[in-house]
């Protein structure tokens, strides 16, 4: 701990941004995670910068956060360094559409929208998360991919360069991003991006994020802490994750204080106070209960994160 003191003492971006030992169960929509040894959370893309490259400087491992929605973290938590993007939130209308930073959650950059009078974002209201985390995923909803609206993508290349990608149709797909693992830019860290939007009367934008809202909470989104869907669908496997669990009698199945709701089977809850351990054992439970069942394998839309 003492070298991670002296490496904090070099990322001049203020003490109140850098905090040693932090419960990651505060960072994280599912309420769960040991601490980080260095939590690091950037308030401008300059900073961002800055912090970046004392890190890679000190040789210093780090893992990006985005708004945690999509991450379970071990009950160990994690060596070395987390890097929030959470502190970066700057949101301006652009001719044809919206830039906004990667740190700023997707409600709030629903809601600029609806103020703005442009349409094409409506769909993830109520999504849990960031957009840098959304983009990285290629978060899906209603049948319609956040990349498909999005013109520019910002990004921090492995070395620190800043720049700016035409949105490639090629590079992404299904929950995919060239980001993730075995991606062209894996390495690269989502900044910031442009969407292209449409202009639209406020009233009809503001029906279908209140439908999607909704629609959301009469699946139990938010009753429980959760990170929103837990398995990926699969159009191979002929119906809904959710439908194939609720099959296999697992919605309100528990391990502890981690359960499958009982509102919705593809939906994994913390009760309380559950461990990351146990929620993990419910992941892998389910997923072999399938496997045993229809011969296919799930795949977790929620990433594993330190140490379990």
């Amino acid at each position: 701990m003492k070298n991670l003191c002296q490496i904090a003492q070099k990322i001049n971006i203020g003490p109140e941004r850098v905090h040693f030992g932090e419960p990651m169960k505060n960072h994280t929509s599912f309420r769960i995670g040991g601490p980080a040894d260095l939590f690091v959370e950037p308030g401008s893309l300059a900073e961002l910068e800055a912090a970046l490259g004392v890190l890679r400087a000190e040789e210093v491992p780090f893992f990006v956060l985005g708004g945690g929605a999509n991450i379970l973290v071990g009950d160990r938590g994690i060596r070395d360094a987390v890097l929030s993007l959470g502190g970066l939130t700057q949101l301006s209308r652009r001719s044809g559409g919206i830039w906004a930073e990667a740190g700023i959650p997707i409600d709030l950059l629903c809601e600029n929208c609806l103020a703005f009078g442009l349409s094409g974002l409506e769909n993830f209201y109520g999504m849990p998360g960031s957009l840098g985390g959304a983009l990285y995923m290629n978060a899906r909803c209603y049948e319609m991919d956040i990349s498909g609206i999005a013109e520019e993508i910002l990004a921090l290349s492995p070395e620190g360069e800043i720049r700016s990608f035409a949105f490639s149709p090629d590079a992404w797909s299904y929950k995919h991003s060239p980001f993730q693992p075995g991606g062209r830019l894996e390495g690269w860290i989502v900044a910031g991006a442009l969407f292209r939007l449409e202009e639209k009367d406020g009233p009809g934008i503001a029906a279908v994020m209140r439908a999607r809202k909704k629609d959301r909470i009469s699946k139990g989104h938010y009753r429980w802490p959760s990170a929103g869907s837990m398995f990926k669908n699969d159009r191979r496997f002929g119906k809904p994750t959710g439908a194939i669990l609720d099959s296999l009698g697992l919605r309100g199945f528990r391990i502890g204080d981690a359960a499958v709701s009982p509102i919705h089977a593809n939906i994994f809850v913390n009760l309380g106070s559950a461990k990351a351990s146990d929620m993990k054992a419910l992941i892998e439970y389910a997923a072999e209960k399938a496997f045993s069942a229809y011969g296919f394998r799930l795949e977790p839309e929620v990433c594993f994160v330190g140490m379990f």
